[in-house]
């Protein structure tokens, strides 16, 4: 898919990610149930800043998926499902 987008898309995409303000204050208002998902080997968000996230957000729940970068549902596809459906299977529906 990435292939075939247009170069001034990307850059525009990724301008847009630069410039966008900081919302990490806002993780504090969270009050669902969250589940944080990172690859090890991700480099864009590393487990560093997804354990802030986590630490942000209050009862959420922070997974590591072994041998993935920042893509690990398209990398480790069996893993990612497997911790999804096992925090979607924990979830309480009212």
């Amino acid at each position: 898919m990435i292939a075939r987008a247009p170069v001034d898309g990307i850059v525009g995409a990724l301008e847009a990610m630069m410039a966008r303000p900081d919302s990490t204050p806002t993780l504090a208002t969270i009050d669902v149930p969250t589940l944080v998902l990172v690859g090890e080997e991700d480099r864009l968000t590393p487990l560093a800043e997804s354990q802030k996230i986590h630490a942000g957000i209050a009862g959420s729940l922070l997974e590591t998926i072994a041998g993935a970068g920042h893509l690990s549902n398209l990398e480790r596809p069996a893993a990612f499902n497997h911790v999804l459906s096992e925090f979607v299977g924990r979830l309480r529906y009212a």
